[in-house]
């Protein structure tokens, strides 16, 4: 496809064509068990640099969450909870500096967690040090596809419970309800984009606004891996934040952020293959002969 040519691939190819193929699911569950103490080092290095934005937004969810209950004795996730209190040990005047710390690193630290965890899916080698090594080298990318999605985060999440909030009152009842419904179908079509705005940046050399445009382009041309890799993660998030809170202090630290999107990286990365890669390498074969 045109639109979706040229560029310039980064690192060497999949797989040669005539390695017999694994069903998904099992490869999956063997890609992952192999590499496990790998899983958790690099979770837990995302969520220590992540985790002031966390309890930021636990914070603020947890406010949303109260003015829709109207009981302010209610905690929304007792796990995160318990992590806010040990996190309450760090002295006060440090909150905002760290916040701000994180909310500028975690674009860089998910570039770099993608690279490796897109390398593990592709069953080709990755250091752990390259979670920072690639963190650094795509920092600008980074920054700007973190900062945006920390804002969107906001904006759409605000536009949801503020419409719920309000929809409860007589005033403005049908515009709260569209509101809420179009700030929710709208997360849902950044958070199929976000399947694919980092792999590309770690995979391919283009700028934000051209990864934007494919990566609304793939929303649908990768509908049903969006809806399966969408599932995954919702799993996930119920495994680790609603079953219970002894779930939530292990996984979280340990699991959660690198099974989750490992799952994601894994059921994506072959509409960035079949629609970029492969018919990139085919240019280039055909220019060299």
């Amino acid at each position: 496809m045109s639109i979706f040519r040229p560029y310039n691939y980064r690192n060497k190819p999949d797989l040669p064509e005539n390695v017999p193929a694994k069903n998904g699911f099992f490869q999956f569950w063997e890609l992952y068990f192999r590499k496990f103490w790998r899983f958790v080092t690099l979770n837990f290095y995302y969520f220590l640099l992540t985790l002031p934005l966390l309890m930021l937004a636990f914070f603020t969810a947890n406010g949303f969450y109260i003015s829709l209950t109207g009981n302010e004795d209610t905690v929304l996730f007792r796990g995160v909870n318990f992590i806010f209190y040990l996190f309450g040990f760090v002295p006060k005047q440090l909150y905002v500096p760290l916040v701000i710390l994180s909310a500028l690193v975690y674009g860089p630290a998910t570039m770099g967690l993608t690279y490796i965890l897109r390398n593990f899916a592709r069953q080709e080698h990755a250091w752990t040090s390259d979670f920072w090594s690639r963190g650094v080298s795509n920092f600008r990318q980074g920054l700007f596809f973190g900062l945006a999605d920390i804002l969107v985060a906001y904006v759409l999440f605000t536009g949801m419970f503020g419409g719920m909030a309000a929809a409860g009152k007589t005033v403005g009842y049908a515009l709260s309800v569209i509101l809420a419904v179009l700030s929710a179908v709208v997360f849902v079509i950044w958070a199929f984009m976000r399947h694919y705005t980092y792999l590309m940046a770690v995979t391919v050399e283009l700028g934000v606004f051209a990864i934007l445009k494919n990566a609304w382009l793939f929303t649908v041309l990768g509908f049903g891996r969006n809806i399966l890799s969408g599932l995954v993660t919702l799993v996930c998030i119920v495994v680790c934040f609603m079953l219970a809170p002894l779930v939530t202090v292990v996984s979280l630290p340990l699991f959660f952020y690198t099974l989750s999107w490992f799952a994601t990286v894994y059921i994506c990365y072959p509409i960035i293959k079949k629609y970029i890669i492969v018919p990139a390498l085919e240019a280039e074969k055909n220019k060299s002969e």
